[in-house]
């Protein structure tokens, strides 16, 4: 039924959960796994003047970052047996960079959890899951 499933991950404990059931939903379906970060390489202005690194050290630090979270799941679905490769999409807003990869990569499952690093924020402003939820047709698989 599913032969590709996206699995967004911004590396927190919370989309760590969504790993495991979508290697599962992978494994029975015989189907292949995308783990996608997406990142912002341009904080608001604000941040800029604050940041000790400077603006190319910050970009450099979220990249690896986003590229240990992708890593992170593809470690999981290699000691799983179920084929995996990995994307960091850049922009700014996390929904709209997963769901560009999904549709680029013709994703027909997305396996994420009910919540990422967000937090109070995501409660506040609403989550990414949500947005997901609202602006696609691709099946959703949300874990709590």
């Amino acid at each position: 039924m599913f032969k590709h499933i996206l699995i967004p991950t911004d590396g927190s404990e919370f989309a760590q959960r969504a790993v495991p059931v979508a290697l599962e939903q992978a494994r029975i379906n015989g189907a292949r796994v995308l783990a996608v970060s997406v990142i912002d390489l341009y904080p608001y202005i604000g941040a800029i003047e604050v940041m000790p690194t400077g603006i190319e050290g910050w970009q450099e630090a979220i990249r690896a970052q986003a590229e240990a979270a992708v890593q992170a799941v593809a470690d999981a679905a290699s000691a799983a047996g179920v084929p995996c490769s990995t994307a960091v999409q850049e922009d700014t807003l996390a929904w709209r960079g997963m769901l560009a990869v999904a549709e680029r990569e013709h994703i027909d499952l997305i396996v994420m959890s009910s919540h990422g690093r967000g937090g109070l924020t995501s409660a506040l402003l609403g989550s990414q899951t949500a947005r997901v939820l609202s602006h696609t047709k691709i099946p959703v698989l949300v874990v709590r």
